[in-house]
């Protein structure tokens, strides 16, 4: 705040004055500030220390020493007034000023690093007393370093000026005991800042690192930030290699699932390209679509064949031996790949190659096999009878080409060998007895368990209807009704409508039951009570099971059916078949193959991910007790125990006792994952097999069977088999409890009804403004290349990278789809597959589970079938918004190879030598790494669904916000991004004697990546664009008055049209770190607007980040799309047809019927896909200029070329305040009303009403009015910098009422809120009708003086005065020490100050005036009120 004093010192005594304060030059780019704002603040370091001994000395004698210091640095100083030129240079100048000293003060006082870094040596932690007692001290240094070396404390302020308080700075008193007591204040506020900062920067590791080493977490505090932290970090309260083993098992099965969705592409794409040709052939009468239906069925027939009985499938088992690992590639050896890159695919292994040593370099012999064996499970060839057979018939019949049918059977043939792969990979866990059982399931049920497709078990999982079962067509249905009731009929059971008959809802209902309560087993489980892939029933009329069906003939009650449970394997013959149709059995190769692969991988890699994780924990375990115990090397040298850095703790262990020895804690902290016996295993993986025991997965585990059973036969006991690897381990509670994570759907009619409502048109809004959007897929494409560049990489800067991402997408279109091996790689990687943007948004349709209640209630319901039309569009439209995402996911995951890879062995490494990686882990050096290392890069420097929160998933359930997943992963990314590379600048390795740093010229490369990619390439184009188009810093801000509100913080890139009317593009759109940037410019733009003040620049930074702490929330906590036009248009707990900018959605004129049809149109607006409006723009600007049809509604036309630019987000905007004054003045004329009602609200609201409470209230309004006719004179000004002619503004104003307003405003001057005669008698009426004195009466003389000093604020500043109410008590209180009695204001108006002191003789005496007024003033110099009435009361005995 500043006083009336300040006012006039800025204003010359006028509140006429209308000139602009000089912001610097306009040639002083955010870079050069920012460039001499670094020598400029180490400058500032010794002008603070030279000024506060030059002020020390000033102590006592009237010199100006400090004065003189301070010319003197400002002559020497030549970085000054360039720093000083934009906000960004003097925010870089200030920390500059304080950090260079501060931060090693913080450091060498609190020693909190070094502390922490021994704690970590030795395994501990520092305790939260400990680190608390550190940062304070460390505190304590930094403050005094803020208050010895600030240059000008004056000029940086301190928090006290914006919240008042003993630490706002005094610019009062002009002497050395004020400095010296400004600098004591801004170095207590240091000690704070410096405390909450060290606070908050510990608070912020423990909340990115709890539970990441593994142990029980102690101390409330600490427990609390756990609470936190696992709210919002990626893994939850998982471990971080439970965490990492999961994605990849996810991962896995992805990969499965597109090597799959191969296999069917190629089979439909042929088939279609034979059904085309055939259905042309004359004479032929089969269409297209039914002829390929038939091959179709006929290819499945033959998929699922096999030499055995009844044409089933056979399986091979097969010893086969064991193949090493490749060295210089890190997979096993293989023919065309490392070491045997030059040996063909077709020739067998050898059996041993040569390989560099990886220490020596020279040639050593490698076994290329281990010596071990393992079992093998293969699927004979296809029934080569019908091979042949269908062969012939495609070529005769349907005219195929032999290279077509070629590769149909190719393509089933490699679909049954991954099949074989799968099954391999469940028996090779299996004990040798279990093995046994396992194979001899595998023979009988091969065929049953691959041809395992029902429609009926689709359960939508890519449609829109959701009901649990997929429902059957009516006419099936109807099929099958009259199919029971023929049976019925046969059986004896009496059918009709009279007693004792059975009517048709009885067989409709027992058709819908069969369909509803039919299930399906996932996965291949020998214990089951049915074979794997067997269908069960829950409810299926008796006279179906073949063990029943000859016994009803003779049942006594025939007036009713019942039902039993059973399995399609007790149903033969044609009923059988009925079922099967009812159930929609798959005759369809391509789904034959997708289906039983993806049940398959499920089992397979959710087996393979708990071997991981026992491999995983065994390796940390055993480096972890070889640095507790010590250990000898191979050179015999013993290394002493604990010597260097803590490795990571194991996260799973064998018992509560050892839990404890290695994380400490109770018995209580620890859970046991899952009983060793039992069905129980089956609650965290329900692919167990609780009759099938496994093998160790690793030597470790082995061991402990081996001498656990070698116990149990010395002691006479049973063996205790594991069927689970995790079975019997315990683990931290929050570890074991993530394994019985399950997500919970939202069940019950409300939660329906608020899915139909709101989430799922939430989701298809958000699904129709971007996937369904054609422009936002370009600017999708654009705006990700910023996730390259960020991370240093060049967008599209190696065109070999280009090709190989290009190739590998999987998309449909030319070129694409041809690397899947590659793509399926990076599925196991993590790296591809996860657009946040689109995953939240099926995530979110997930959620919904829209229509379940009709579709259960009536299958007739025809949604399902239009969606499934639909459904195609929209699974290509999502194919390319990943590919889009994906692209550059790929392109950066090359680059980082390729750059990680030269790097190293840039260092001396080869290929096979064993290094220690950036976090600390062994690894060889090859190509495995290489790909592990630099996915780890992209996952988690690149936005990845996989690493969302759960938290920050649950919000999507809400009303609120769109796409909160993408804002939330952009910060964790961006931070990672410098933390990566701060990290890669300090990371060594040891290369023979030499200690290197591989990776540093690779972290400054990131680092200045990041830099260009959100502020030098955003801030150069705005500069450039001012330079073409001569632009002014004053035109800018100017412009920024006129955009609208979502753009008012964003990056703005100014331009002129041809006639020099200013435009611009919102960056912003197209900036993907604008979440990280955001806040930034709303920080320096408040700082910018608050120069006009004199309160130094860390109030106007205050406020930057409260208002930039909206910004960076506004994605979480704004309206959603859909919630925002519902919001337009609810009568009730809505804006009732006004949008959320002011517009109308209907005129309240409007009828009933008319308001009904814009409420409709505009719901669906908000669900319009295809980017419309932008379509409707660019159809507009195609349109000759002289055409009716060239104008839109608003009388707006369109340049061709802008909008065609506005397909890739860089449409340039025009600023035009003549159409934007009257929206201006409407939130003028609201903004009045809204001051007013400010006063009437607290005076008028009844009761009792005091006077000071309407001094308090007038105050209050008009602080509030000033700002509104303030916010108004910037829109006259900037308005008039853009063109804008005075005689328009004016017109618009006197056309709206506001003559005197724009006569006042544009001159700069205030006018305070007038209180009229009606408000003035209804304080008179309300004080009779209470019996009390009229309150009013008391306040109005004040209210008059504090009208008459508002009345001089000048609206040229910021400069509302500082008023303090007189009526304030404790304000009274001090004025009567002072100065004597005080007589407050009476009803006939009496005098505010009557002095009656001891040694004065009444009010006549003119010294007893002057010496009482200059006393108050000495007093209290803010109180304006006071002091004008004492200077005007001096001056009236005077005259």
């Amino acid at each position: 705040m500043a006083t009336l004093e300040e006012y006039l010192a800025k204003t010359g005594s006028s509140s006429n004055q209308n000139d602009s304060f000089n912001f610097g030059s306009e040639d002083s780019a955010w870079y050069t500030s920012m460039a001499a704002a670094v020598p400029s603040g180490i400058f500032k370091i010794f002008e603070g220390v030279a000024t506060l001994g030059a002020t020390l000395l000033d102590l006592g004698v009237d010199k100006d020493r400090a004065e003189a210091v301070e010319d003197f640095f400002d002559k020497i100083n030549p970085f000054d007034e360039a720093a000083s030129a934009t906000a960004a240079g003097k925010i870089t100048e200030l920390i500059v000023n304080l950090g260079v000293p501060g931060v090693p003060a913080f450091n060498m006082a609190s020693g909190l690093a070094k502390a922490t870094a021994a704690a970590k040596q030795s395994g501990k932690y520092l305790s939260s007393m400990e680190k608390a007692r550190r940062i304070g001290k460390g505190s304590l240094a930094t403050g005094l370093s803020d208050a010895i070396f600030i240059a000008d404390a004056e000029e940086a302020g301190t928090f006290g000026d914006f919240m008042g308080g003993p630490t706002q700075i005094d610019r009062e008193t002009d002497s050395p005991y004020a400095d010296i007591l400004n600098r004591i204040k801004f170095g207590v506020e240091g000690v704070g800042f410096a405390g909450a900062i060290g606070g908050i920067g510990v608070g912020v590791s423990q909340l990115r690192n709890q539970t990441g080493a593994g142990k029980v977490i102690t101390g409330k505090m600490n427990n609390f930030l756990e609470t936190i932290s696992k709210s919002i970090r990626s893994r939850g309260g998982e471990n971080v290699n439970q965490f990492l083993i999961n994605n990849a098992r996810r991962g896995e099965v992805d990969a499965d699932l597109l090597e799959a969705v191969g296999f069917k592409d190629v089979i439909e794409n042929t088939t279609k390209n034979i059904a085309r040709k055939y259905s042309k052939v004359a004479g032929n009468k089969i269409g297209e679509p039914r002829a390929q239906d038939q091959m179709l069925k006929e290819l499945n027939d033959l998929l699922t064949s096999g030499t055995g009985k009844d044409g089933r499938m056979i399986p091979m088992f097969d010893e086969v031996a064991e193949i090493a690992i490749d060295p210089t590639t890190g997979y096993a050896f293989k023919n065309g790949q490392g070491v045997l890159k030059d040996f063909s695919p077709t020739l067998p292994l050898p059996k041993q190659v040569k390989i560099p040593d990886p220490v020596t370099g020279k040639e050593i012999m490698k076994d290329v096999k281990t010596g071990k064996t393992e079992m093998r499970i293969g699927i004979e060839p296809m029934n080569p009878e019908k091979v042949k057979a269908l062969g012939k018939k495609f070529i005769r019949d349907y005219k195929a080409t032999a290279p077509q049918v070629r590769n149909l059977f190719n393509t089933m043939t490699a679909g049954r060998d991954k099949l074989a792969q799968q099954f391999t990979s469940i028996g090779r866990r299996f004990d040798p007895d279990s093995f046994v059982k396992f194979r001899e399931a595998v023979e009988e049920s091969l065929t049953n368990s691959v041809d395992r497709g029902y429609q009926v078990f689709k359960n939508n999982k890519n449609q829109f209807g959701t009901a649990i079962n997929y429902p059957p067509t009516k006419e099936i249905i109807r099929k099958t009704v009259n199919y029971y009731k023929k049976v019925a009929k046969q059986k004896g059971f009496k059918l009709g409508t009279g007693p004792g008959e059975i009517g048709d809802d009885v067989f409709e209902r027992l058709v819908r039951e069969t369909w509803e309560s039919a299930t399906q087993d996932k996965g291949f489980i020998t214990s089951s009570a049915v074979r794997p892939g067997t269908v069960k029933f829950k409810s299926l009329p008796e006279f179906f099971s073949k063990s029943l069906a000859d016994d009803l003939g003779v049942a006594a009650d025939k007036s009713y059916i019942k039902t039993i449970t059973t399995n399609l394997d007790q149903v033969t013959g044609m009923d059988r078949k009925v079922i099967e149709r009812l159930l929609g059995k798959t005759k369809n190769p391509m789904d034959t193959l997708v289906d039983g692969i993806s049940n398959l991988s499920a089992q397979v890699r959710s087996s393979e991910a708990f071997d991981n994780m026992v491999i995983k924990n065994n390796q940390l375990k055993g480096a972890y007790d070889k640095w507790l115990n010590g250990f000898k090397q191979a050179d015999g040298t013993t290394v002493p125990p604990k010597t260097g850095e803590a490795p990571e703790m194991p996260f799973l262990f064998d018992n509560s006792g050892e839990a404890q020895k290695y994380a400490g804690g109770g018995a209580s902290d620890f859970t046991q994952i899952v009983p060793l016996q039992g069905d129980a295993a089956r609650k965290i993986d329900r692919f167990i097999d609780p009759k099938l025991s496994l093998k160790g997965v690793d030597d470790v585990e082995q061991a402990k069977i081996r001498a656990e059973q070698d116990l149990a036969t010395s002691q006479g006991l049973a063996v205790q088999k594991i069927i689970n690897p995790l079975a019997g381990k315990y683990a931290l509670n929050d570890v074991a409890e993530a394994f019985m994570k399950t997500e919970e759907s939202m069940k019950g009619l409300g939660a329906q009804i608020y899915n139909n409502l709101v989430l799922y048109p939430k989701g298809t809004s958000q699904m129709a403004k971007t996937i369904l959007a054609p422009f936002t897929h370009v600017r999708n494409f654009i705006s990700a290349t910023a996730f390259a560049g960020a991370n240093g990489i060049m967008p599209f800067g190696n065109i070999k990278d280009v090709k190989a991402a290009f190739t590998a997408l999987q998309a449909a279109g030319p070129g694409m789809k041809q690397s899947n091996e590659f793509y399926q790689e990076l599925l196991r990687l993590g790296v591809v597959n996860s657009n946040v943007r689109l995953k939240q948004v099926q995530d979110l349709l997930k959620d919904a589970n829209f229509g379940s209640i009709l579709n259960n209630k009536n299958s007739d319901w025809k949604l399902n079938k239009l969606m499934s039309r639909f459904n195609k569009l929209k699974k290509g439209a999502e194919d390319y918004y990943t590919a889009e995402d994906d692209f550059w996911k790929i392109f950066t995951f090359l680059g980082e190879k390729s750059r990680i890879k030269e790097a190293y062995r840039n260092s001396g490494l080869r290929l096979g030598q064993e290094f220690t990686d950036m976090n600390g882990v062994k690894r060889l050096f090859n190509d495995r790494t290489l790909n592990e290392l630099s996915a780890d890069l992209v996952r988690n420097n690149v936005p990845n669904y996989s690493y969302v929160s759960d938290f920050v998933k649950g919000l999507r359930k809400f009303p609120l916000g769109n796409f909160v997943a993408f804002p939330a992963e952009i910060m964790r990314t961006g931070m990672n991004i410098i933390d990566t590379a701060l990290k890669e600048i300090n990371y060594t390795i040891k290369v023979g004697d030499k200690v290197l740093k591989p990776l540093a010229s690779r972290g400054r490369q990131r680092l200045m990546g990041m830099a260009i990619t959100t502020a030098a390439i955003p801030l150069g184009t705005i500069e450039a664009t001012k330079a073409i188009y001569d632009i002014s810093d004053e035109e800018r801000t100017a412009m920024r008055r006129y955009v609208a509100d979502w753009s008012k913080n964003s990056v703005l890139i100014p331009f002129k049209d041809d006639d020099g009317n200013m435009q611009y593009i919102d960056f912003s759109h197209l900036n993907a770190y604008d979440t990280l940037t955001r806040p930034i410019q709303t920080v320096l733009n408040k700082i910018e607007d608050g120069r006009a003040d004199e309160d130094g620049i860390i109030d106007d930074a205050v406020l930057g980040l409260i208002e930039s702490t909206k910004e960076l929330l506004s994605p979480f906590v704004s309206e959603s799309i859909w919630t925002e036009a519902l919001q337009d248009v609810a009568p009730i707990l809505g804006r009732d047809g006004t949008d959320s900018e002011g517009r109308r959605v209907w005129n309240p004129e409007d009828s009933i019927g008319d308001k009904l049809y814009k409420a409709v149109a505009h719901l669906v607006e908000a669900q319009a896909p295809l980017n419309w409006r932008q379509l409707e723009r660019l159809g507009i600007s195609m349109l000759p200029v002289d055409s009716k049809g060239s104008f839109d509604e608003r009388g707006n036309q369109y340049e061709l070329g802008n909008e065609a630019l506005g397909i890739a987000g860089l449409r340039r905007v025009d600023v035009d305040p003549k159409k934007s004054f009257n929206y201006k003045i409407t939130e003028y004329k609201t903004g009045v009303r809204n001051s007013r009602n400010l006063f009437t609200a607290a005076t008028l609201k009844g009761g009792m009403v005091t006077p000071k409470e309407i001094v308090d209230a007038y105050i209050n309004a008009n602080r509030a009015l000033y700002n509104v006719n303030r916010s108004l004179y910037e829109d006259i000004k900037a308005a008039k910098i853009l063109g804008t002619s005075e005689d328009f503004l004016y017109e618009r104003m006197d056309g709206r009422g506001e003559k005197k307003a724009f006569n006042a405003i544009n001159d700069g001057e205030f006018r305070p809120l007038t209180l009229s005669k009606d408000l003035q008698e209804l304080f008179q009426i309300r004080a009779q009708e209470l019996g009390v004195a009229n309150p009013y009466s008391q306040a109005e003389n004040i209210i008059d003086r504090i009208q008459e000093v508002l009345s001089r604020a000048p609206l040229s500043g910021d400069l509302f005065p500082e008023i303090e109410n007189p009526l304030d008590t404790s304000m009274v209180e001090g004025i009567s020490d002072v100065i004597g009695n005080i007589q407050l204001p009476t009803t006939t108006g009496g005098d505010l100050l009557t002095a009656n002191a001891p040694g004065f003789t009444g009010q006549g005496n003119i010294n007893t005036n002057a010496a009482q007024a200059a006393f108050y003033q000495a007093q209290y110099p803010n109180d304006e009120i006071g002091n004008l009435y004492n200077l005007k009361k001096n001056q009236t005995k005077l005259g």
